[in-house]
């Protein structure tokens, strides 16, 4: 029984890029996956990604780059502030300027950066470097 199918996908993703697989087929698909996938795009940790309509849920195909060192969900799904940003950077990835953390907005799903730049908080989703 999937419960989470954020992680299922980080968790999909992470396995197959350990192996060197150049491409992963994500299951489950839904809106919050497509978005965090979106901002992995952006920031160049893989590559094309396609929704598959198989009738059901859905999937996605992700061109995996190699470029990923680590990537997981953030449970529970804490709140932050925009002036605790700093801190959690800190927390959850290895160095300054290495990396992203995925927050859900008011303004959408984005990376910590957007988040500094447009000065608002959320809920943290991902990390990944």
């Amino acid at each position: 029984m999937l419960l989470d199918p954020l992680a299922d996908a980080l968790s999909n993703i992470m396995n197959s890029e350990k192996v060197g697989k150049k491409d992963v087929i994500i299951k489950i698909a839904s809106k919050l996956v497509g978005n965090v996938l979106h901002v992995m795009q952006k920031y160049g940790y893989i590559g094309e990604f396609e929704h598959i309509d198989d009738g059901r849920a859905g999937k996605f195909r992700v061109q995996l780059l190699g470029r990923i060192n680590n990537c997981n969900v953030i449970k529970p799904r804490f709140p932050v502030k925009f002036k605790d940003i700093d801190e959690t950077e800190k927390k959850y990835l290895p160095g300054q300027g290495i990396g992203i953390l995925i927050l859900t907005t008011s303004q959408g799903v984005m990376s910590h950066y957007e988040a500094k730049e447009r000065k608002i908080g959320g809920r943290l989703l991902a990390y990944v470097y």
